[in-house]
């Protein structure tokens, strides 16, 4: 499991690709300082958050687009870590997020989306 700040992570990153790599590189717990050569991206304070991933590996192990990681990072952010922790919930309660935009992630294999909750492929298992 990985537990990050979902608003940190957004704040600094500037990109689908910048939030990818932040949180690959908070899995990998490397500290590489940013420098010419080196376009890797470590944010300070990352780690301390309740947005969290339970299979980071999976995701992060497989040639899979950034844009695709990047939506399935956003989303499986923005769950409840007491809800996962006291009643095994792995989705995204759509009820709680009614502003959220389902046309911009409909094509995400990554994501399964059905009665009102997305399902996220990682995290099922």
């Amino acid at each position: 499991m990985l537990f990050f700040n979902l608003q940190l992570l957004e704040a600094k990153s500037n990109s689908d690709k910048q939030i990818c790599e932040a949180l690959h590189n908070l899995y990998k717990q490397k500290l590489i300082k940013k420098n010419l050569r080196d376009s890797s991206l470590i944010i300070p304070g990352l780690k301390h958050g309740n947005s969290f991933l339970i299979n980071p590996k999976d995701l992060f192990k497989n040639n899979i687009n950034f844009v695709y990681v990047s939506q399935y990072i956003k989303l499986a952010g923005r769950r409840s870590y007491l809800h996962y922790a006291e009643y095994g919930v792995r989705y995204l309660d759509l009820s709680y997020y009614p502003d959220l935009n389902l046309e911009a992630f409909k094509f995400n294999y990554l994501l399964q989306i059905s009665n009102d909750k997305i399902h996220f492929k990682f995290e099922e298992n």
